[in-house]
């Protein structure tokens, strides 16, 4: 896929551990991995520090998003993790291309829907 546009997903909620952040993301990953998507890879802060076991909390529940460009496959992205969040309401995410974020958390549907087009106009030209 070429000119493909890497997406930032970051999951994230109130009384969640380490363990139960991780087993999210990697369910949401494997539902991505089912999209027309370029790559979906675990953000990872390389090898843990000397004296320190696993990863950095700061990095479990990120993923990094390979897409198209223009509207059709930032939609289907965008569409999935809402109806993926609508099942895990415990949870929000946050997207991010760039500078520019998007939160997904307790907005009514229509303002949900209403933000995330305005994301999505934003980057329809890759």
């Amino acid at each position: 896929m070429s000119d493909v546009v890497d997406v930032n997903v970051t999951l994230f909620g109130e009384g969640l551990d380490i363990d139960q952040l991780d087993g999210n993301a990697r369910q949401l990953r494997s539902e991505l991995l089912d999209l027309d998507v370029d790559h979906v890879t675990p953000v990872s802060g390389g090898p843990a520090p000397a004296d320190t076991r696993g990863i950095g909390a700061e990095l479990v529940g990120q993923l990094v998003v390979g897409v198209g460009p223009g509207l059709v496959a930032l939609r289907q992205l965008l569409d999935t993790l809402r109806g993926w969040r609508s099942n895990q309401s415990h949870l929000a995410i946050t997207v991010q291309i760039g500078e520019d974020r998007l939160e997904l958390t307790d907005a009514s549907a229509e303002t949900e829907k209403q933000l995330v087009t305005a994301f999505i106009e934003r980057h329809a030209g890759g």
